[in-house]
């Protein structure tokens, strides 16, 4: 017996208060240095602050790819840091993506222990609570979601920690339902800088509530400045800071402002006359300078004071930049599509398997499958914005991924299948639903046939009653069936396959080779796969002017080729149409 799926993303996975806070550690000689030294309590309602946080924006896959990255990113990030922390007993250095930090576990283990004493230390913190730095345009709820669990999951497994943000510094466009999605996961702030690039809505505050559709929210700074950028002043008495702290604090009374300073896009650190800027602001001024970890500022403005903030609700689009990404490198889009669909029809499975008590629960292989998904979601990779050798290691983890996936729904599906009862007069086939609901769709099912083509097949529910069914054709001993199943929600249910007409109504759906009917329209394609016909038979008319084509459009973006569409560009006619060409 075949079993046989119909894969489709279902299951929120809510995790609201599974980040908890930070782990108190014994603090090490070199911390209570640290902390005696600047770390006081902030005061927001008196000292004008300045959280300075120290970063290197490291894009996973860009212009390079994982060899390069491993075997140079990652080992300079690490030990061009480890000599400022040594050198700077106030520099603190935050890094991002849970996954960099499995890449210097694995090939570098003595650095990776050093990168752990700095951690416990308070100078080197692990940013950003996700896995990458991921797009958050085209992956699903659920993959957001395991970004952060994920993403602080391996922090506090490593290091005892996990932080509070989620720091983008680059993507491509925020959506309204972010902030939401954060605040459900136990995230307190996030911050970019890409909405100097030219957004939709201008930058609508430097630091405010950002609220998302549910009325929930997260603190966020929009205006941090360049993550690339240089300090070459003592930010301490710089009359542009105190400025723009106090005016936003004479309106809500939180006087706290979030800057970056560092390098990109290839890892790094900061340079040392930035961070000698920074050790000489902290000695005091009209402005308090904080060498801070990336969440400190959003777990120093509580919930009293947050809500005195500017408030902004929406969508956080950009218009001069990336609109093309969204389409560049479409396969790798698909096949992280594919893999969110799979990855939920196998942990379904797997827990009606586990629940049955029929084999145990696959945490490790599941963790590891979608641990290349999310790493492959990293904003550059996802996007298409990556050179086209990167998406040859790329599509190599979203296959890896989807062979384990796969191989979860069908040993899990065949466990729970081994204590149904699958007796039946023809030929049985189970069809299995992942969904959080019931769901009623037509199923393609392929099962063995000897002899001559029966003239019909009826497919019988688990109630016993006939149910719309169609021969599609015959592939050698393997006949092709097309039958109306329901099933209920993340469920299976047993459908009796047998030669010869059922006492079912006939569907009024009629379906060949170029035309699809039922008993309202009927659709026709040409000659070159365009839909020449949409008929509506109730209104007795055609409702296309002229067929529906595929169209070839050229893009010459004056900048930026792999993220831009110019309006200019689409404006214009279609220079040629999709053709059917028969080569015999």
């Amino acid at each position: 017996m075949k079993t046989y799926y119909y894969l489709q993303i279902s299951m929120l996975f809510l995790f609201a208060g599974a980040l908890s806070a930070e782990t108190t550690t014994a603090a090490s000689p070199e911390q209570t240095t640290f902390q005696r030294q600047h770390q006081r309590p902030a005061n927001l309602e008196k000292d004008r602050n300045l959280y300075e946080v120290g970063y290197a924006h490291f894009d996973t896959q860009w212009r390079w790819t994982y060899p390069q990255v491993i075997q140079q990113f990652i080992a300079d990030t690490m030990r061009q840091n480890f000599a400022l922390i040594e050198e700077y007993p106030n520099y603190v250095f935050n890094f991002t993506g849970s996954r960099r930090y499995e890449f210097m576990k694995e090939y570098y283990p003595e650095d990776y222990e050093k990168v752990k004493k700095y951690v416990a230390a308070g100078r080197w913190f692990p940013a950003g609570s996700s896995v990458d730095e991921s797009d958050v345009n085209v992956p699903s709820l659920e993959s957001l979601v395991r970004q952060f669990l994920y993403g602080n999951g391996f922090f506090k497994r490593e290091f005892g920690v996990q932080s509070q943000d989620f720091m983008l510094p680059d993507c491509f466009g925020f959506p309204a339902s972010l902030p939401s999605i954060l605040a459900h996961g136990g995230i307190k702030g996030f911050s970019t800088q890409k909405l100097m690039w030219g957004s939709a809505v201008g930058i609508p505050f430097n630091v405010g509530t950002w609220v998302g559709p549910d009325g929930t929210s997260v603190i966020a700074a929009l205006n941090p400045g360049n993550y690339k950028g240089n300090v070459r002043e003592d930010l301490s008495k710089s009359e542009k800071w105190f400025k723009r702290i106090n005016d936003a604090g004479e309106k809500s009374g939180v006087y706290a402002d979030y800057q970056y300073y560092g390098t990109g896009d290839h890892g790094g650190a900061p340079d040392e006359e930035s961070v000698k800027w920074i050790e000489r602001s902290l000695g005091g001024g009209p402005v308090r300078v904080i060498s801070s970890r990336s969440d400190q500022m959003f777990q120093d403005i509580t919930p009293e004071k947050a809500a005195k903030l500017p408030t902004y609700k929406g969508d956080l689009l950009l218009v001069e930049h990336s609109a093309g990404s969204i389409t560049s490198q479409a396969y790798m889009k698909r096949w992280n599509r594919k893999n969110e669909l799979l990855a939920n029809a196998a942990e379904s499975a797997a827990t009606t398997a586990f629940w049955l008590g029929a084999i145990p629960y696959p945490h490790e292989a599941l963790y590891r499958a979608w641990d290349l998904v999310l790493g492959s979601q990293m904003h550059d990779m996802l996007p298409g914005t990556s050179v086209p050798k990167a998406y040859e290691y790329s599509w190599n983890d979203e296959v890896l991924a989807l062979n384990q996936f796969a191989s979860i729904a069908e040993r899990s599906t065949a466990a729970v299948l081994s204590m149904l009862d699958t007796q039946v007069k023809g030929v049985p086939v189970a069809v299995y639903n992942p969904l959080s609901i019931e769901r009623e769709d037509p199923v393609e099912a392929t099962i063995p046939i000897t002899g001559a083509l029966p003239e019909a097949i009826t497919a019988y529910d688990p109630q016993g009653l006939p149910v719309p069914t169609q021969i599609l054709g015959r592939e050698g001993d393997a006949l092709r069936v097309l039958f109306l199943a329901k099933v209920p929600s993340v469920g299976c249910a047993i459908y009796d396959l047998r030669p010869g007409s059922g006492e079912a109504a006939k569907s009024a759906l009629s379906i060949t080779n170029n035309s699809l009917e039922n008993a309202r329209y009927r659709v026709t394609l040409d000659t070159n796969g365009d839909i020449s016909s949409i008929f509506d038979k109730l209104l007795n008319r055609e409702l296309l002017a002229s067929p529906s084509r595929l169209s070839f459009h050229t893009e010459y973006p004056a900048m930026y080729p792999a993220w831009n569409m110019d309006w200019s560009d689409r404006q214009k006619p279609a220079r040629g149409y999709v053709s059917y060409y028969d080569s015999y």
